[in-house]
């Protein structure tokens, strides 16, 4: 039996609420070939560790492993700080979220996939359809477009929420997709906030955004 890693970590500097979400792209059935670049091995740097109160100097760097990105968290967080969810349709992964300062936000998800390999898992996580079908309490709309090779821009329109002061009107902001290939099926996405967009409206989800996808 095939089982593969997922593991998100995101870094988010909130304005009214944090939506759990991270990204939707649009891959055909040749995922594996929609990288932007490829290394025979994950990068020996050592990254800097994420601190509290530092949430805006930090960089996920570039092909990092899964293993790496959790040892630049551990000084924010233990390993004990993960809860377990499971859910009838057979997903399993533990979550964390924990804060920064100020208004950072850290939030982690490591998730199991099994029986399919990670360019499959890369297919259905990058599908929009899929993210709104995920996300249908919340996104309202999502357009996706390819800006290079594994570059991707993602449009997306949110629902009106409710917050502590009332409810919010309908959100719309832009995100950065880029997906690189490690060895022979691993791959790293990250994913960040197009803060040039002019389709994004001032009153959104978050302010920064940060994520990096790692699939093995």
């Amino acid at each position: 039996m095939k089982t593969n890693r997922c593991q998100a970590v995101a870094l988010l500097l909130p304005l009214l609420l944090l939506i759990a979400e991270a990204s939707a792209n649009m891959f055909s059935n040749d995922a594996g070939k929609k990288f932007n670049q490829h290394r025979r091995s994950y990068a020996h740097e050592l990254l800097k560790k994420l601190k509290y109160g530092s949430a805006d100097t930090f960089s996920f760097g570039r092909f990092q492993s899964p293993h790496a990105i959790d040892k630049a968290m551990s000084e924010c967080r233990s390993a004990k700080s993960f809860k377990r969810h499971s859910s009838k349709d057979g997903k399993e992964g533990y979550y964390c979220s924990t804060r920064l300062g100020g208004d950072w936000v850290l939030a982690e998800s490591k998730q199991v996939a099994k029986d399919c390999e990670p360019a499959e898992v890369l297919a259905a996580y990058l599908d929009g359809s899929n993210q709104k079908k995920w996300n249908e309490d919340k996104v309202l709309d999502i357009n996706i477009a390819r800006s290079g090779s594994g570059l991707y821009r993602q449009d997306m329109v949110l629902k009106p929420q409710r917050v502590l002061t009332g409810k919010t009107t309908i959100m719309r902001y832009t995100q950065k997709v880029c997906v690189d290939k490690i060895g022979n099926g691993n791959y790293n996405a990250f994913v960040e906030l197009d803060t040039k967009s002019k389709s994004n409206t001032k009153l959104r989800p978050f302010h920064i955004l940060k994520v990096n996808v790692g699939l093995e």
